[in-house]
């Protein structure tokens, strides 16, 4: 049930993201076409700068699911595989921490510029600014659970966090997959079983 919940959740934030950047891109050439004939979109300036602030960093979150955030492993990738799994849960407690710190301040700022109006909107810039702290938390909890993936297959040296990517084909590589529970049947086993069915 819960596994349903969370890709549900998954899918629903990559819609988010996906509606924000076509409504910008659609938004910025109607409006470029509009001003053409002196007719522009008095509102285009400001609504694009609220749907890209959360397309930008519910994106971040995205890309944070699917292990697509920039990252430098040519040493890491050389050490044994339980220790490649340690800084794994140790890059992803730091992140943690980071966006503990950067929570804490985005909420801040956010109820500094709940009074702060848009130029041509009629709705607090806070909403604006309320993205970061909204999707810090996202991130935190996208780090908890890939930190409980890594634990959970510690011991199975086939198993690599950053395989959860949505390039390879089926729900177990994506970070939308199941929190596989079964600690007794390593990823191996398990795709030599789904071979033979």
């Amino acid at each position: 049930m819960l596994q349903k919940v969370y890709r549900i959740y998954c899918r629903i934030e990559e819609f988010i993201v996906g509606v924000c950047l076509v409504t910008i891109i659609g938004l910025t050439f109607l409006n470029a076409v509009l001003r053409f004939f002196g007719r522009p979109i008095i509102t285009a300036d400001d609504i694009s700068l609220l749907l890209f602030a959360w397309a930008a960093l519910l994106g971040a979150d995205v890309g944070l699911r699917y292990s697509r955030l920039v990252g430098m492993n040519i040493l890491v990738s050389k050490f044994p595989p339980k220790l490649q799994k340690f800084f794994q849960i140790l890059v992803h407690i730091i992140i943690i921490a980071a966006m503990l710190l950067f929570m804490r301040s985005g909420f801040v700022l956010a109820n500094k510029n709940w009074k702060r109006a848009f130029n041509s909107l009629p709705i607090s810039y806070g909403y604006v600014t309320l993205s970061f702290p909204v999707c810090c938390c996202l991130m935190i909890f996208t780090s908890i659970l890939k930190i409980l993936k890594v634990i959970i297959h510690f011991k199975d040296d086939g198993y690599n966090i950053k395989e959860d990517n949505p390039d390879r084909v089926g729900e177990e590589f994506t970070g939308a997959g199941p929190l596989d529970l079964d600690l007794e049947t390593s990823t191996a086993e398990k795709a030599a079983k789904a071979e033979k069915s």
